[in-house]
């Protein structure tokens, strides 16, 4: 068994909004937090007061700039506030959040538009949902081709092309006829051609794209790329690069013959045209504005403007986040040649000097453990010391709030300001699984037991072996005590005295113990149900069946029979070919 497992829950999400609209009779101090439960939403104020119960809405949004809230009850959606006058009926089958003033609506397999009141401001007879944007046009489908519609519902660029697009940025639209894209004004008017293949925007914050906000536009044509401007004027003609990347802050990378480099938006070349890979560092959906330049085995960062900001002797980079007095931050933990490790922020600014052998992630706390000379500390992400460097090993993780210090063979635990909470008095110090930053797992002198955060012993500390988390296992430890298992609860009780060889616990109802090589059962009482004398006993996993236990499969003298879970006999005999076919 193994003595310590450890996993992490995500209990809860909660959205802190403020309604605007005075007509709620609320003030400005007020706030509500967003809950959700298992399968509705509420509402409850700040001091975690209900104000819409769960269990009535089966989805509900943030309030939202006018204090309304999308909310969906009984297969249909609506509007309501937070003191739950509807504003808009739940007669819709899809409603969506406003832009401009209008929100797309669905009803009998068709959308329209509706203004804050409700009132149906454009028809329900269009086969798509969209908003109006920045040149407040909505793309509107019908039988199957697009175009863009104004908010009283006039077709301003034709409803007849095969794709269209918009954004939240830039005040042009853009349309495909033929399988080439064009680019067009607010008012409709067509600005160029369709003879672009494809139309790359670039990235503009976290949650919007530009064609042109953020330098030129990428387009592509006849399988090659070109670079244009606003003015759809081509600044790098097609084909004067095989690769070329969007633009991101006025520059972009470009390749040609397997080699990369940056261009502005002149066209002129910034970075030159000569190493294996330039690329923004990217994790999970989040790109970074800086440039990470690799030629062979080394790496070189620079900023956001292609200035360097590292030597070029940097081996590995990791992405991550820290938190700042009012903030989260990203930031990136850099190792160079030496195997020296320092921090860069997303915004190219040097945190932490070169001067540690390793730094662990932040993982979005604002204190983290080094390694220097071979010892360890806690530093916070201006690389102040929070804890001498002079530890021999230390453990924290994402959701848990301390450190575990490691000296001379014993253990301690610190916070984040580097206060001991607990002594250097134990072996070893693990956090609970069900209660990671309250109760932990000790050991001191060879023995095992747990304590809480503020030292009181809850199991005493005299188990040879304790379990953690244990996969599929029960809400209890299991522990050995002179060789000896058994149960006990979180809270100290003992559930199963520690008298079995082994114990294995699968179900609520029975518990297969082994004494000296031979078989029983006991009830959660300790109740011996099939007593200690067979040679095996098998039942199906209710986990794998998602049955409840019913048939113990029994076997003494070589044959097998069957009973229920009292140990009463159900079949006096089964056959070897039915227990190979189960088991």
């Amino acid at each position: 068994m193994n003595k310590f497992l450890n996993i992490i829950f995500l209990l809860f999400v909660a959205v802190s909004c403020k309604p605007q609209n005075t007509d709620l009779n609320v003030t400005e101090s007020q706030s509500f937090n967003r809950v959700m439960g298992e399968k509705s939403w509420g509402f409850v104020n700040q001091n975690g007061d209900t104000i819409i119960p769960l269990n009535k809405y089966k989805f509900l949004n943030p309030i939202d700039e006018e204090g309304m809230i999308l909310a969906h009850s009984n297969g249909k959606s609506g509007y309501i506030n937070i003191k739950q006058d509807t504003i808009i009926p739940f007669i819709y089958d899809d409603l969506s959040v406003f832009s401009h003033g209008l929100a797309p609506a669905k009803k009998n397999g068709k959308y329209g538009y509706l203004d804050r009141k409700g009132n149906v401001v454009v028809p329900f007879k269009y086969e798509n949902e969209s908003h109006f944007y920045k040149c407040r046009l909505a793309s509107a489908k019908l039988n199957g081709k697009y175009g863009f519609i104004d908010q009283s519902g006039n077709e301003v660029i034709p409803i007849q092309f095969e794709k269209v697009r918009s954004n939240k940025i830039d005040s042009l639209v853009c349309a495909m006829k033929n399988g080439k894209w064009a680019f067009f004004s607010c008012s409709g008017k067509q600005l160029t051609d369709f003879k672009y293949d494809k139309i790359t925007e670039s990235y503009y914050n976290d949650r919007n794209y530009t064609y042109f906000q953020k330098g030129l536009c990428r387009v592509e044509k006849d399988g090659k790329v070109a670079y244009i401007n606003n003015e759809f004027n081509e600044i790098v003609p097609f084909g004067a690069y095989g690769v070329g990347e969007p633009f991101r802050n006025q520059l972009a990378i470009v390749a040609q013959n397997g080699r990369y480099g940056i261009i502005d938006t002149l066209g002129q070349t910034i970075v030159p045209l000569k190493y294996d890979l330039i690329e923004h560092p990217t994790e999970y959906s989040n790109e970074s504005n800086l440039f990470a330049v690799k030629k062979g085995q080394n790496i070189q960062l620079l900023d956001s403007n292609a200035n360097p900001i590292t030597d070029f002797d940097i081996k590995e980079f990791e992405w991550d986040s820290y938190k700042t007095e009012d903030s989260y931050q990203r930031y990136f933990v850099l190792t160079n040649s030496s195997g020296m490790t320092g921090t860069v922020s997303e915004k190219g600014i040097k945190e932490i000097p070169f001067q540690y052998q390793e730094i662990k992630a932040f993982d979005g706390k604002s204190v983290t453990y080094a390694k220097q000379n071979g010892k360890y500390g806690l530093i916070d992400y201006k690389g102040q010391i929070i804890l001498p460097l002079e530890y021999d090993e230390i453990y924290s993780s994402k959701f848990f709030d301390y450190y575990i210090i490691k000296k001379s063979n014993k253990a301690g635990m610190f916070d984040k300001n580097g206060n001991q909470i607990i002594s250097f008095s134990y072996q070893d110090i693990i956090p609970a699984f069900y209660d990671e930053n309250e109760r932990f797992i000790v050991q001191q002198n060879e023995q095992f037991g747990v304590i809480d955060i503020n030292k009181n012993v809850i199991i005493p500390i005299e188990y040879e072996e304790i379990s953690n988390w244990v996969e599929y296992g029960p809400k209890e430890h299991f522990v050995t005590k002179n060789g000896k298992k058994g149960l006990i609860s979180r809270d100290g009780e003992i559930v199963i005295p520690t008298q079995y060889d082994e114990i294995f616990v699968d179900n609520s109802k029975l518990i297969k113990v082994k004494n000296d090589g031979l078989y029983g059962t006991v009830d959660w009482n300790n109740k011996i149900i099939h007593p200690i004398k067979y040679e095996q006993i098998l039942w199906e996993w209710p986990y794998l069946t998602q049955e409840p236990l019913d048939t113990i499969y029994v076997k003494e003298n070589g044959k097998y029979f069957s009973t229920d879970t009292d140990g009463k006999v159900i079949e006096p005999s089964v056959s070897k070919k039915l227990i190979d076919e189960k088991f």
